[in-house]
């Protein structure tokens, strides 16, 4: 068995937001099947829950990467904390974690943040891609759009492709999962949503980032009274509002305060601690996941509509993406077109006024989500974890300008704007 180090670059403590949760669920299904596991976090470790066990908690200390790597026979990387290590050494056999194109998500930040997050985005992409052995994406569409960048850097090759023509050692589809067990009896929603009566019809949405169009939903809230006037829309708070922009949270946020909506019809809950991450929707009895139209759409894989279908939640959600076609093609909810309150809103009332509907939907939801298991969807990772190995048709980074190596100048650089960017990963 291998021993592997996991460097996560987000938070894994009392709020642990998406990338926080793959890799402690990533790192669980390794411990369970016998490698040893370390898991760099960048705050202060503790015991934090949810943290599986045999695996080891540390802290990432960007300086030390370097020496923390040693003892490992592989290591596991996502975003811009795995430079530092690529900066200092470059021996070990390298799995880049491209599930969240980051880079297009913060393509939404360019009027509050410049130009500069996207060029350090470009260029660890770039890097990473340039470096890595394995990589891991989370739809067919992601990894069609990942191999042109793979091309463009070389990485699709004569001598890769007739060694391997589907090219399944180079990418591979490892999407959010959900855990293997079934979810959590429902908590009183007296409890979870105070003032909310039993026989209020609640609408799950979620966190807001910028590529999501919680107005749309507000606009189709007024038809959606009329029939249901009790009706609550929940939308959760970030729980890193340092790191990432809250432009299209904050419209929201003053939209349900014009319609004198806000903390009665609209509510912004805070993000939950992990051992309560799905409490909100359990006690919804639906879900409207709505966002723009544009290239984050189509590359996305909603987790959040994974987690819900495992939970048995109806969805209602914009066409667009992998989770769109999910939702249509299962039964499990409906998608509408996007920008359309009034689809929207009648989709809505369609749930509402049809108990059977919703429990036909949540049961197709499940069927679906029980085939999408952490441990089953990590299958190609644990191949890997068994032998782990270096690419052998890799480019020399000293021979390729478009494949930089640890010598060229590019991973210094980037550490150099780190410092001085405000960092948007989320």
């Amino acid at each position: 068995m291998s021993r592997a180090l996991l460097l996560c670059p987000e938070p894994v403590a009392h709020l642990t937001a998406g990338v926080g949760t793959r890799f402690l669920a990533l790192a669980g299904v390794l411990a369970r099947h016998g490698h040893g596991v370390t898991l760099a976090v960048p705050n202060e470790p503790s015991a934090e829950p949810g943290v599986p066990e045999g695996v080891e908690l540390v802290r990432a200390e960007p300086e030390r990467l370097g020496d923390l790597a040693g003892g490992h026979d592989w290591v596991l990387i996502h975003g811009h904390l795995g430079n530092h290590l690529l900066a200092r050494r470059d021996d070990l056999p390298l799995v880049v974690d491209l599930y969240d194109p980051f880079l297009v998500d913060n393509l939404h930040y360019y009027r509050e943040l410049g130009l500069q997050p996207y060029r350090t985005d470009h260029a660890t992409w770039t890097l990473q891609m340039s470096r890595g052995d394995l990589f891991l994406c989370s739809s067919p569409q992601q990894r069609l759009y990942y191999l042109g960048w793979l091309t463009a850097l070389g990485r699709v090759n004569p001598r890769a492709v007739e060694d391997d023509p589907t090219l399944e050692r180079l990418i591979v589809e490892l999407p959010f999962g959900v855990p293997g067990d079934t979810p959590p009896p429902p908590p009183d929603r007296a409890d979870v949503l105070p003032g909310v009566g039993p026989e209020a019809p609640v609408l799950y949405f979620g966190g807001i980032y910028d590529w999501y169009d919680p107005l749309v939903v507000l606009d189709a809230l007024p038809r959606i009274l009329q029939t249901h006037p009790d009706t609550v829309v929940v939308f959760v708070e970030h729980p890193h509002p340092d790191l990432t922009p809250q432009s299209v949270a904050s419209r929201a946020r003053r939209r349900a305060e014009e319609h004198g909506w806000l903390g009665t019809r609209v509510r912004f809950e805070p993000w939950r601690t992990p051992g309560e991450r799905f409490h909100l929707p359990q006690v919804s009895d639906l879900a409207v996941v709505t966002h723009r139209p544009g290239l984050e759409t189509e590359l996305s894989l909603r987790t959040r509509i994974v987690d819900l279908l495992w939970l048995g939640v109806p969805v209602v959600a914009t066409r667009g993406g992998a989770m769109s076609t999910v939702l249509e093609a299962t039964g499990a909810g409906a998608a509408v077109p996007p920008g359309d309150p009034e689809t929207l809103a009648a989709a809505v009332l369609s749930y509402l006024g049809d108990a059977a509907a919703r429990r036909e939907a949540a049961a197709a939801g499940r069927a679906w989500a029980a085939e999408r298991t952490w441990d089953r969807l990590a299958a190609p990772l644990l191949r890997f974890a068994g032998s782990p190995r270096r690419d052998p048709f890799k480019p020399d980074p000293d021979a390729s300008p478009a494949a930089p190596g640890v010598r060229d100048p590019l991973a210094t650089r980037l550490l150099r704007r780190l410092g001085r960017t405000r960092k948007v990963e989320r």
